[in-house]
């Protein structure tokens, strides 16, 4: 026979692990990228914005005193690290003529300097005049020599002869960045000129490549190192609260969540044995249910079935009274049987309401004939105090059952006097309903527990009846059904006073409230 194998995620050690690989991986493409790549782009693009920056400050200068000129125009080549010649150009019958005014040489060999043709400045000039007034070249020897890269001019000539040594060779290989920019004066122009050299960054890319390869080896240790540890700290408290999961599921409820860590597994951890003590009280609760309806099914099973066999087998044992006594514990059978199916209706919430105006007054009153026997032979004290009649609009059914309910809790629990009282409050628009006895009392931490399906206090009075603890719970479900406010006040030894408020309705024509 096949079976299925239990599907598992990836654990969160592993995902921690591939995030931290993944980040990982995305910062050394990003570094392989801009630090290789596109590292020359990069270095040409800033080259050529310092060069723009140089020329337009160059262009700014004024040429009308020689000496601050020479000496201005020499701070800035100096603070862009430029080779810079600024020329005084007059048209002539052959052509434009070009005197240099200021000249500022910071580097060994720059094409401005060391190549001063006159067809190659008068080329560059008329380059930027045909191009607006500014133009930037690349140019290398091998470009000015049209593919001799054996030649390397010597210092201030114009043809040089073969050279063979190793710096002259890297020197020929190497490009300048030439800016032109054409400065118009009155009568003559200025021509200045920008040279920087385009260092090969050959040698730097390997050295990149060295140092980004270390780079790598260690970067992708430490998210190792460090995603095995983020892990293990998060996933402890995890791994420990799955462990007490599976005890609480199989009915362990001696359970502790430990979500030390972190502010999210605190936070569950605390849910968790919220949960834990809920249960546990649930299935306290229904232990006691089944004990106490095991209990009060077998008392009136056990009188019923005594009382039938005497009135089967002894002659003239068939009388009213004994009948009456069957009867009576069918009802109260019947009554265990009705309170659970309520509790049930409500839990589901397919229970409804008949709603309608009714005298809730005249209700009360008639809930307590039912305990006219009571008062007669066991000597109960049952006062119902009322300034008035008032009605209501809602389920007169469920609210007298409300009221039957409270008064047979008081009835359970009331003092040696045997003293309950109901009294009824009308103000505001609203009655207040308050049902008093002299018992036990309900300790301050029980006290939100009484509204509780399966709740019964562990100390019953000497002369209680042992009922399923349903009463009280039915009756907070019909009341939050009508939206009525109700609570329960009471203190060890002192009673206790459970209350309820319902909105009042006026009462119709023809009907008297009384006084």
């Amino acid at each position: 026979m096949r079976k299925d194998k239990e599907k598992r995620g990836i654990s969160l050690r592993g995902r921690l692990i591939a995030a931290f690989l993944l980040f990982t991986a995305a910062v050394l493409v990003v570094l392989w990228l801009f630090e290789t790549v596109l590292l020359d782009d990069i270095y040409r693009s800033l080259k050529l914005r310092d060069i723009d920056k140089c020329a337009e400050e160059a262009a700014e200068l004024t040429a009308e005193d020689d000496e601050d000129y020479q000496t201005a125009v020499g701070a800035v080549a100096l603070k862009y690290d430029v080779c810079l010649t600024v020329y005084r150009v007059t048209d002539t019958e052959w052509g434009p003529s070009g005197v240099p005014v200021a000249v500022s040489h910071n580097h060994s060999f720059c094409l401005i300097h060391n190549y001063q043709s006159s067809a190659f400045i008068s080329g560059l000039y008329s380059d930027a005049e045909g191009n607006g007034g500014s133009t930037t070249v690349t140019l290398s020897l091998y470009d000015l020599f049209g593919g001799n890269r054996e030649t390397e001019l010597e210092d201030g000539g114009d043809r040089g002869r073969p050279k063979k040594d190793k710096k002259a060779g890297d020197r020929f290989e190497d490009e300048d960045v030439i800016s032109v920019r054409i400065v118009p004066e009155e009568g003559t122009n200025l021509l200045i000129l920008i040279d920087s050299e385009l260092v090969p960054l050959d040698a730097t890319v390997r050295t990149l490549h060295t140092q980004l390869g270390w780079i790598t080896v260690i970067l992708v240790i430490l998210s190792l190192v460090l995603a095995t540890v983020l892990a293990s700290r998060v996933s402890k408290p995890i791994r420990k609260m799955s462990e007490e999961a599976s005890k609480l599921a199989l009915g362990d409820y001696d359970v502790n969540f430990d979500g030390a860590g972190s502010a999210e597994t605190e936070n569950l951890s605390a849910t968790l044995n919220r949960a834990a003590y809920e249960l546990s009280k649930l299935d306290r609760m229904q232990k006691d249910l089944i004990a106490n309806v095991s209990h009060d099914l077998r008392t009136p099973l056990t009188m019923i079935a005594g009382y039938t066999e005497v009135m089967r087998d002894l002659p003239g044992e068939a009388t009213p009274e004994n009948f009456q006594i069957v009867l009576d514990e069918c009802d109260r059978l019947t009554n265990l049987v009705t309170d659970m199916l309520e509790v049930s209706k409500y839990q589901n919430g397919t229970q409804k309401l008949n709603s309608a105006p009714f005298n809730f007054t005249a209700v009360i009153r008639r809930t307590l004939e039912r305990y006219q026997k009571l008062r007669e032979h066991d000597g109960y004290v049952i006062r119902f105090e009322a300034d008035r009649d008032v009605w209501v609009d809602g389920d007169e059914s469920r609210l007298l059952q409300v009221v039957y309910n409270l008064i047979n809790n008081a009835v359970n629990y009331t003092g040696d006097d045997r003293t309950v009282v109901i009294r009824q409050t009308a103000e505001g628009g609203e009655v207040l309903v308050e049902v008093i006895d002299t018992g036990i009392g309900i300790s301050e931490e029980d006290l939100p527990l009484v509204w509780e399906r399966y709740y019964k206090a562990n100390d019953f009075h000497k002369r209680a009846n042992m009922g399923t603890g349903l009463g009280l719970s039915i009756v907070r479900s019909i009341l939050l059904l009508h939206g009525a406010q109700f609570g329960v006040k009471s203190r060890v030894g002192e009673g206790s006073n459970f209350w309820f408020r319902l909105k009042t309705i006026p009462a119709p024509a023809g009907e008297e409230e009384n006084a």
